[in-house]
């Protein structure tokens, strides 16, 4: 056979075998029944346009929502997906359901062999064991006079969301590792590394739809002079990783009588395979990053919509002062959570800045019922949690900041039903308590009688540099400039700007 018959047949054979594939999608299908356009249905190509490249990448919410406008409640994103709009719905996140996650959706940070990216609900419900004692209330109290230690280094703020992500990533990594990144100590706090946070959530995004590769390649094949070359703040995404290493190597060495992360999963009773090294920094890794991102970015949205009403700002420190003189020292976390108008503040900024990206999941053995429709078992059934939150039905002039809502006993009672920052279900985030920790003194000391400075907005534009835009799991808006702020504070009666 020569070599050009050779090649047309298995030209034709790819084409026979994409052909049947493509009529199987749209029309044999299990999901064929389900609404939604067409090229979704037939090729995940759809979905990695918008998410890779379309604006900047991380556009897929938006398309998924059009989707919803023409197509209803219940559409069909790519071809093994649904997603719903409704919510009411959440009976795959239920804690009875022992839902499993995609492999190909999250493993855009890396392999799946850390408690947030377990695919199969045994393996998650087994690493969350063997961490879950390090998150328990009084493990967080412990914590924190080390978060207060750190909130004395915020006095010299310029780029706010750079000074509460070096916090948060203090925070994160404190708790993790007993030994933070001193991020905070950096002058310009740690500039590059979150920009390189930012890159990470892209390649993350492209790294799902090229099947893992795209991190292992950087990871472990790209030298580091054409990583800087291709992104400056490349050498953060590398050096938060390395950094994680060493901390790890250096906690697994230490006594018995020390108590981290590391030393917490050492002593778990996980397979001796699951407390190697690699192991246990990536799972402390996939902790400190979690509680980087998530909590500066929340922090940031809130003090700039606290900052844009004054009249809201001189509420929360009218509060906060009075909690100071009932207390006669710095409210702790337990008594700044008793502030309702504080919680309010918290409420809200969780609110407009939660989780960006949707939360597949699939029950392997049962189907489900929507809205007289089944889907089938194995099915990937996604919600977007932003639709909650953003929904008029629910949240009356959803885009607007307003912590008042949130100050009547039963109307926050029937709103805090809808507000799931931390994801859903048996997966919602193990660290919600932490972070809340960190976002609760943040705003307590930063608006309290002792500061001894104020924040003043510099030359924001809203659109650009603090609505959500890009969907990289975690929200970031169109912008890297950032929400810069003059801080204005007294020192021997002088006001000084910075």
């Amino acid at each position: 056979m020569s070599t050009s018959s050779a090649t047309a047949q298995l030209a034709a054979l790819i084409i026979t075998a994409l052909t049947a594939r493509s009529i199987y999608r749209l029309f044999l299908g299990p999901l064929s029944k389900f609404p939604g356009p067409k090229i979704a249905a037939l090729t995940s190509l759809y979905e990695a346009y918008y998410d890779c490249y379309k604006d900047g990448g991380g556009r897929y919410y938006i398309e998924i929502n059009r989707m919803h406008d023409e197509y209803g409640p219940i559409v069909r994103i790519n071809p093994w997906e649904l997603h719903i709009r409704d919510p009411n719905w959440n009976e795959v996140y239920k804690v009875a359901r022992r839902a499993h996650k995609p492999l190909w959706y999250y493993r855009f940070l890396g392999p799946p062999d850390n408690a947030f990216s377990s695919v199969c609900a045994e393996s998650h419900r087994r690493r969350r064991e063997a961490i879950n004692p390090y998150f328990s209330p009084a493990a967080i109290a412990r914590h924190q006079p080390e978060v207060e230690r750190l909130l004395r280094g915020t006095e010299k703020v310029v780029r706010l969301d750079d000074a509460f992500r070096a916090l948060a990533t203090d925070g994160a990594t404190g708790f993790a590792f007993r030994k933070p990144f001193g991020h905070l100590d950096s002058p310009d706090f740690e500039h590059a590394g979150n920009r390189a946070l930012r890159m990470l959530g892209w390649l993350g995004v492209v790294n799902r739809h090229l099947r893992g590769v795209v991190l292992w390649g950087f990871k472990t094949l790209m030298p580091q002079w054409l990583a800087l070359k291709i992104n400056p703040g490349s050498l953060g995404v590398r050096g938060f990783y390395t950094t994680s290493l060493g901390l790890s190597e250096g906690c697994a060495e230490k006594g018995e009588a020390e108590t981290d992360l590391v030393r917490q999963i050492l002593n778990s009773n996980l397979p001796p395979h699951e407390k190697t090294l690699a192991f246990i920094t990536r799972e402390s890794c996939a902790v400190a990053l979690a509680g980087t991102e998530s909590t500066g970015s929340v922090l940031s949205v809130t003090v700039y919509h606290l900052l844009s009403h004054p009249e809201r700002t001189a509420r929360l420190r009218a509060e906060v002062k009075v909690a100071y003189e009932k207390y006669g020292q710095p409210p702790t976390f337990q008594e700044l959570r008793e502030l309702p108008y504080l919680g309010g503040v918290v409420n809200e900024g969780l609110r407009l800045d939660s989780i960006a990206g949707r939360l597949p999941r699939l029950d392997p053995k049962n189907d489900l019922v929507y809205e007289g429709l089944v889907i089938p078992k194995g099915t990937y059934i996604s919600t977007t949690q932003k639709d909650t939150h953003f929904c008029a039905d629910i949240f009356s002039d959803p885009h607007d900041f307003r912590p008042e809502r949130w100050l009547d006993v039963a109307e926050r009672k029937r709103l805090s039903r809808y507000l799931a920052p931390f994801g859903r279900g048996a997966r919602s985030c193990i660290g919600t308590e932490i972070a809340l920790m960190e976002i609760y003194l943040c705003l307590g000391r930063l608006f309290s009688p002792e500061a001894g400075f104020e924040l003043e907005l510099h030359d924001i534009d809203f659109e650009q540099d603090v609505h959500f835009f890009h969907d990289f799991f975690s929200p970031f808006p169109m912008s890297t400039r950032g929400i810069r702020a003059f801080v204005r504070w007294e020192k021997g009666g002088v006001n000084e700007c910075y």
